[in-house]
């Protein structure tokens, strides 16, 4: 019975610091993955705010040209407003980071940049470097 007593004595501890191991490994995991489902509502919620403002103005949606046959186009000013607001939609979305390992957020972003490509090129915004440094690079690729 001594024998026994000095085991659980000893064993105690131990199961203690493993049980203790284990619940912060647990809580460390738990973490990490609500960090990651915060990232992708963040990057969702990004993208449906987009998805929302182009079918709220579906004549922008796949890009406008001002017409030329007046001296100001008020349709014109209205859409560089649309890509400002869908620039600040994408850059939500690559900002979170890790975003670009699923390749599929990137070939989406860059079908829809190509939409208004003519905008950017008639702009500049490559050249003056308008927008965060992964926007342009998409805004390149888009161009191609």
């Amino acid at each position: 019975m001594d024998t026994l007593v000095k085991l659980a004595t000893i064993a105690s501890p131990l199961v203690s610091a493993g049980v203790a191991i284990w619940a912060i490994l647990v809580a460390k995991a738990t973490i990490s993955e609500s960090k990651e489902i915060a990232k992708k509502t963040i990057a969702d919620t990004a993208y449906q705010a987009y998805l929302q403002l182009a079918m709220e103005n579906p004549h922008f949606s796949k890009g406008y040209t001002a017409d030329g046959r007046h001296e100001r186009d008020p349709m014109y000013d209205q859409y560089v407003w649309y890509v400002a607001r869908m620039i600040f939609c994408f850059e939500k979305i690559v900002e979170v980071e890790g975003n670009f390992k699923d390749e599929s957020w990137e070939k989406t972003l860059k079908k829809h940049l190509k939409f208004h490509s003519a905008h950017f090129n008639k702009t500049n915004v490559v050249e003056e470097k308008l927008y965060i440094p992964s926007i342009l690079d998409l805004i390149k690729c888009a161009a191609k």
